[in-house]
């Protein structure tokens, strides 16, 4: 064989090599980023759409006005307060229908153990929000509340 044909094979041989590694890494690499895109673009909408619908199965119940003497000192300072929860079925709202007498006990204990300093901040309202949302979840049996809405709160 001439000098140069070897030369040719001896190139060849290392291409080839190389295209035997490449291949594989390149398949590799596009099933990964093929599986990515799924997870990413396929999978989410299921998920977003899981989360809208949660939301329009979102059900509302209004609860009485509480009018309560605050703990405060000399028992001078009243809270009027309207709530309205949104919770995760309408199997809760029947619940909270016939279990109002003891929600309306829990509100009225919880809010007369406030004092008006405790609940005149944004801040100290969310917080009684979500202490009321812990109180009640801890008793409903058929759901939760999700959120709590203060429709009217007046400190006197």
């Amino acid at each position: 064989m001439p000098p140069e044909e070897e030369q040719k094979e001896v190139q060849e041989k290392p291409k080839s090599k190389k295209l035997l590694i490449i291949i594989p890494l390149l398949v590799v690499l596009l099933g990964g980023g093929g599986a990515g895109a799924y997870f990413k673009f396929v999978r989410t909408p299921n998920e977003s759409t899981e989360e809208k619908k949660q939301i329009e199965e979102a059900v509302y119940y209004e609860m009485d006005t509480f009018m309560v003497n605050l703990a405060d000192h000399g028992g001078k300072r009243f809270l009027k307060a309207t709530i309205k929860l949104k919770v995760n079925s309408s199997n809760v709202v029947e619940e909270c229908k016939v279990r109002n007498f003891e929600i309306k006990d829990l509100m009225l204990t919880l809010l007369t153990s406030k004092e008006s300093e405790d609940i005149m901040r944004a801040e100290d309202k969310q917080a009684l929000k979500k202490q009321i949302m812990e109180t009640l979840n801890r008793m409903l049996q058929k759901g939760q509340a999700l959120d709590v809405y203060f429709t009217e709160f007046l400190i006197q």
